[in-house]
């Protein structure tokens, strides 16, 4: 058996998680969330060098149509959400030797069967001959409105903080955020999850 390939890029609160869980529940696609294999790098190491990634024992198994991601025995997935962690993501995603780490991985887990990608270069860099790829975007505001309901956090800190990162994401020598080459552009900002879903379904 081979595997299906769908990736689906684009900025931080584009939508990008939601739409691959409906995948996942929906049409039993396993969700790889590469923001997760970079935050939980960000969470373990203090300091990201390439001699202590090497090292690094980051394991991993597929539940319920998930990843997790798994260190000393301790799952990570619902640790690594914080702001914090994102930003320091967010930085040492601009090393090469940790892209090459996450893309490694991501392609290791991606092996065999039905798969729904989300990142920053999902498309574009890690599964480039992907099934079918594509690019979600909101405006910031939309973006930031939904960010600081999922984190509880305030309104005018989530707009700073994506703005940051957006900055960071699509400024980066290496692998920037970018749409990726054939990749079917979708603006979420006033479109519901289902209305995103759906209309990602009608192009299967």
């Amino acid at each position: 058996m081979s595997s299906f390939i769908i990736t689906i890029d684009g900025p931080s609160g584009a939508g990008k998680s939601t739409i691959c869980k409906m995948f996942s529940i929906n049409d039993g696609f396993v969700h790889i969330d590469t923001g997760k294999i970079y935050r939980s790098i960000a969470y373990i190491l203090k300091e990201v060098t390439e001699e202590e990634l090497n090292k690094l024992e980051l394991d991993f198994k597929i539940e319920n149509l998930q990843v997790l991601f798994i260190y000393k025995g301790k799952i990570l997935n619902d640790i690594i959400l914080s702001e914090d962690i994102a930003k320091k993501a967010s930085t040492i995603a601009k090393n090469e030797f940790v892209r090459d780490f996450v893309n490694k991985l991501a392609r290791t887990i991606a092996q065999e069967g039905k798969f729904v990608i989300d990142g920053r270069d999902a498309g574009s860099v890690i599964f480039p001959n992907a099934n079918i790829k594509f690019y979600l975007d909101a405006k910031l505001e939309e973006r930031a409105k939904r960010r600081s309901k999922e984190l509880s956090v305030d309104y005018s800190q989530s707009i700073k903080s994506l703005s940051c990162r957006d900055e960071q994401d699509t400024q980066r020598k290496i692998a920037p955020l970018v749409v990726p080459k054939g990749a079917i552009i979708i603006d979420t900002t006033f479109l519901s999850v289902e209305e995103v879903y759906n209309k990602i379904k009608s192009y299967f």
